[in-house]
């Protein structure tokens, strides 16, 4: 029996980008945008996978009144080694960067079956 330690069990991931798109109806653009979360193996089953996330897809002061902001969290479960179910819950707020846009919840519940 091995013993894993916090680093075999825990995982941090990012991400941030930038672009240009120059002559747009909305002018020149610069739009930035950035991911962040926390990823658990193992967590309450050998073999599974939980996360949560947040980012801004889209950061651009010349569109919209707001920053959309995603929020995400999924559980991977394998029953067996054919078999892994993955639900996901995300939330997305000032959708399409407007604040007048209501919060959106969505539910998603992915099967995998393997050859």
């Amino acid at each position: 029996m091995s013993k894993a330690g916090l680093s075999n069990k825990l995982a941090v991931f990012g991400r941030y980008g930038y672009g240009y798109y120059s002559n747009t109806t909305f002018g020149d653009l610069n739009p930035q945008y950035w991911m962040a979360g926390v990823a658990f193996r193992d967590l309450l089953k050998p073999g599974a996978l939980a996360s949560i996330s947040a980012g801004q897809p889209f950061i651009e002061g010349n569109i919209g009144n707001a920053t959309q902001t995603n929020f995400e969290a999924f559980y991977n479960l394998p029953f067996n080694d054919r078999i892994r179910v993955t639900p996901l819950i995300q939330v997305i707020t000032n959708a399409a960067n407007q604040d007048t846009n209501g919060t959106i919840m969505t539910g998603t519940l992915r099967t995998v079956f393997s050859f």
